[in-house]
């Protein structure tokens, strides 16, 4: 019951804060990106490794990329914290409400990323509390019920970070942008 309550307060805040947030939507590819973003769960060193190269996949196309991870324990493990160029955030660096609070989730959150790339294949509320607030451009994700991407994967078929980055790579290496302007909320 307590656990119902602090979801309610960190729901409530989220809707609240999610009012203010000004987007410039964008449909980007990888030839008119800049800056990207990712975010992901990290259940197993799979995933890691599977995000570790799409990351190195973005930055030989020149764009720039940050990668937060999730670890949906007490504590992160050890052999990632000495990842160079990965931020990690555990159960730990949660306030009462689950709301993400390091100094790196809050940079995070406000950068205006051209692209942002939510990896997550299952819903954590403090994943999508930094996708919600994000002013990313352009926000990719999996089929969920929440709209909170401007670009959904339908990963049915095989539910696993690279069926879901293969699926990403494949629709933005033939998605052709002329403006690319969307309107905005």
């Amino acid at each position: 019951m307590i656990r119902d309550i602090r979801k309610f307060f960190g729901r409530y805040d989220l809707k609240r804060k999610s009012r203010n947030i000004n987007r410039s939507r964008r449909i980007h590819n990888f030839t008119t990106a800049a800056t990207a973003g990712i975010i992901f769960n990290c259940l197993h060193e799979e995933e890691f490794q599977a995000v570790k190269e799409f990351k190195q996949f973005l930055e030989s196309e020149s764009i720039r990329t940050d990668v937060i991870g999730y670890v949906s324990d007490k504590q992160v493990p050890d052999h990632y914290l000495l990842r160079k160029g990965y931020n990690f955030f555990c159960q730990k660096d949660l306030t009462w409400y689950f709301k993400p609070d390091t100094v790196f989730t809050d940079e995070f959150m406000k950068k205006n990323f051209d692209i942002l790339f939510d990896l997550s294949l299952r819903d954590f509320f403090p994943v999508n509390y930094i996708v919600r607030l994000s002013p990313a451009a352009y926000k990719i994700g999996r089929y969920c019920e929440t709209n909170q991407y401007d670009l959904m994967i339908d990963i049915k078929e095989n539910k696993s970070v690279n069926y879901l980055i293969d699926q990403i790579r494949h629709y933005l290496s033939i998605l052709h942008t002329r403006t690319g302007v969307v309107h905005s909320n």
